[in-house]
């Protein structure tokens, strides 16, 4: 095998290879939609949680799409999901070498910051959600609430994971400034089994006014990365790449943890984006 060449560096090949520009980090969306596990009756206990007579005045918030667009506003910052490999030391197949051999995927938590609006609703949600995955506020089993005056009767019962866990409605979208014109490429990130690990407030001081935040540390089992459209800059033609998370869809490539399946085959027009009611997907015959 040769050595590569030095590739010689100049405006114009710049220009060249990177003829769409680089990606800006300041166009996002954070959205958050349903995804919490149902019960065996078909209910989904954290949305009751959400809508318990008792608890819900003192969240202050309802659960709809005008929530959930105040949530994927309010995002000030957010961090994209990494990975790292926890590895096997073998020393015995080569003599004086030592390997090295992945054996786990750890994906590390990951924060966000979020903007409080004065009626303090966005921060009230994740206190609902922490509350719900280690309070007690069971009508049916008569536990005492998180608010109740017996304050030494109080102890704390979790949930079941896939109860608390939001399975599939936790979305990183990345777009650049052209995203309302046709065919603009975007990559989403989906967060798998997400629950709030912890939050933390911005301090209170005396001084200049400043907008409160609270920032929240997610924690999820995996993620998944769906690109969607990207510019074939040889023939101008933007090719419909977009993802839906069904390998088996024509014309689309699904990459995630457990693999990559590819389809180049584009029998659809398939375009993703966020609506009120979350990341819809829209398929149109060619």
């Amino acid at each position: 095998m040769a050595i590569p060449a030095i590739q010689h560096l100049t405006m114009a090949n710049v220009r060249a290879e990177f003829e769409g520009g680089f990606a800006r980090q300041n166009q996002y969306q954070v959205y958050i939609d349903n995804g919490w596990g149902p019960a065996k009756d078909g209910t989904t206990p954290f949305l009751d949680h959400l809508k318990n007579p008792t608890l819900s005045p003192l969240y202050g918030f309802t659960w709809n799409d005008t929530m959930k667009r105040l949530l994927a506003f309010s995002c000030d910052s957010a961090t994209l999901p990494s990975s790292t490999y926890a590895t096997g030391e073998v020393k015995d197949n080569f003599q004086g070498v030592t390997e090295e051999f992945a054996h786990t995927r750890i994906n590390t938590d990951i924060d966000f910051s979020f903007y409080i609006d004065r009626d303090y609703r966005v921060l009230m949600f994740f206190e609902a959600w922490l509350n719900f995955i280690s309070g007690g506020n069971s009508d049916i089993l008569n536990e005492p609430s998180i608010y109740s005056n017996k304050v030494s009767s109080y102890y704390r019962r979790f949930q079941y994971p896939k109860h608390y866990k939001n399975s599939t409605g936790f979305y990183i979208k990345k777009f650049e400034k052209n995203y309302i014109v046709d065919g603009a490429p975007s990559i989403t990130y989906q967060l798998i089994n997400s629950f709030p690990k912890s939050i933390s407030v911005s301090p209170l001081q005396y001084g200049e006014a400043e907008i409160m935040k609270v920032t929240v540390s997610m924690n999820y089992d995996r993620y998944r990365i769906y690109r969607e459209n990207f510019l074939d800059y040889a023939s101008g033609n933007v090719v419909p790449n977009a993802f839906t998370g069904n390998a088996s869809v024509s014309g689309q490539n699904f990459v995630d943890q457990t693999g990559i399946f590819s389809n180049p085959t584009f029998g659809v027009d398939t375009t993703g984006q966020f609506g009120q009611t979350g990341f819809n997907i829209t398929q149109n015959p060619l």
